[in-house]
């Protein structure tokens, strides 16, 4: 494992972990390399996705669905991320552990195939997702230190020159992974269709977690888990804040793309997006 800069067109350079041909973020290069040996417990539940896809959303959801009630401690997902924190750390948490990672299917746990751990796998819309990776790497500068544009960031994402690769990779590794393993207990979900209806889609989590939880509390968790109150509740107990504002949960919005996009830039994408994903029958909402 080495430390690259990884340079964008103008020669701005994001910081970075290169570990076996492939980036990840400058977290401990010892729990990075450990988490395809991480052991699971049998009723651990693992969120996936691509970064910036939802993953703080779907976490909150999810442990209030499964403590059965929206006042509870605030406990930010990176606590329970694979590629954050050690085993002893992962071990010292209680019963049901809702674990989360960015990890690409190949490098999970190898005990995952053997305990059928539950998977609730997210997905978004990759404009909306470049977007917010872009913002995310450029205030995180103790992580990144990347003072680069996004006409420049916009073309490391096409090329999958980000941590964690490439978002054309990922999304289609998932849905072979998914067509190819019904013995795996996996649950797809979308941003946008969380978006659209929390309600509905918050009931379709509690059913596949096998809560028994009624339709007030699915009301309750999503005005509990809107964007200005996660912001709000995360904001005291995140190490990613800067003057006050939560630097993860930026704007929680479907169709932000519209504000960052040239007309060039959305052709060159839809155009590289149709060559790329040509095989794949995923559907994508762009805007709500």
């Amino acid at each position: 494992m080495s430390v690259v800069k990884v340079p964008d067109a103008s020669g701005k350079t994001i910081t970075l972990l290169e570990w076996n041909g492939r980036f990840y973020p400058q977290f401990p290069p010892e729990v990075v390399m450990n988490v395809p040996s991480v052991k699971f417990r049998d009723d651990d539940v693992l969120l996936c996705s691509y970064a910036k896809s939802g993953t703080h959303w779907m976490s909150e959801i999810c442990r209030m669905l499964i403590h059965g009630r929206t006042d509870i401690e605030v406990k930010p997902k990176g606590h329970f991320m694979l590629e954050i924190m050690p085993q002893e750390t992962l071990d010292k948490e209680p019963s049901p552990r809702l674990l989360n990672t960015h990890y690409r299917f190949d490098r999970l746990p190898t005990d995952l195939k053997t305990k059928k751990t539950k998977i609730i796998y997210i997905r978004r819309n990759p404009k909306d997702v470049v977007v917010s990776f872009y913002n995310h790497t450029l205030k995180l500068k103790r992580w990144y230190e990347y003072e680069g544009e996004f006409k420049d960031y916009f073309e490391l994402f096409l090329d999958g020159k980000l941590d964690y690769g490439s978002w054309f990779d990922y999304v289609k590794d998932w849905e072979k992974i998914i067509a190819e393993n019904s013995d795996l207990p996996i649950l797809d979900c979308t941003y946008e269709d969380l978006k659209e209806d929390p309600v509905r889609e918050i009931g379709r989590i509690a059913n596949f977690l096998g809560v028994e939880r009624n339709e007030n509390l699915f009301k309750s968790i999503a005005e509990s888990c809107s964007i200005d109150i996660m912001r709000t509740r995360l904001k005291d107990h995140f190490q990613f804040v800067e003057d006050g504002m939560n630097l993860v949960c930026r704007k929680g919005e479907t169709g932000d793309w519209k504000n960052w996009f040239t007309v060039a830039q959305n052709e060159r994408f839809d155009q590289i997006y149709k060559q790329r994903m040509v095989d794949s029958k995923l559907k994508f909402k762009f805007t709500l």
